[in-house]
């Protein structure tokens, strides 16, 4: 297990996504097994040729990966139904629960003779 994380790493590394305690534990690794080493060299050596490769034109067309045209469509309707389906089990689930008439809220005190003031002071 630790050698397969290893390798996944070893490529992120040459990326530079890895933390220093990442790296660390990288390097750690494979300057006590060799087949990690022998791997990381290679593909060292792989990305270093590939980066050093003259980009080319591809021959021919690319073919685009082509939806099917109700896949959209489709999707759409999914994910309405279940945001319907949720906002109907939380109104259930909330028509279900016990609430007391008073919920502990009541209207805040009043001064006999008080009124809101309409205009706030400048």
């Amino acid at each position: 297990m630790e050698c397969e994380r290893t390798r996944s790493r070893a490529s992120l590394a040459l990326d530079g996504e890895l933390s220093q305690v990442e790296r660390a534990n990288l390097c750690a690794h494979v300057g006590r097994c060799t087949e990690c080493a022998a791997y990381a060299r290679d593909l060292d050596g792989l990305t270093q040729e590939l980066r050093a490769a003259p980009l080319q034109r591809p021959r021919g067309r690319v073919p685009a990966r082509r939806r099917r045209p109700g896949a959209r469509r489709l999707q759409l309707g999914l994910v309405a139904a279940v945001v319907a389906l949720a906002a109907g089990l939380g109104s259930l689930a909330g028509s279900l629960t016990p609430h007391s008439m008073n919920d502990g809220w009541s209207p805040p005190p009043t001064i006999p003779g008080a009124q809101l003031p309409l205009r706030t002071p400048a």
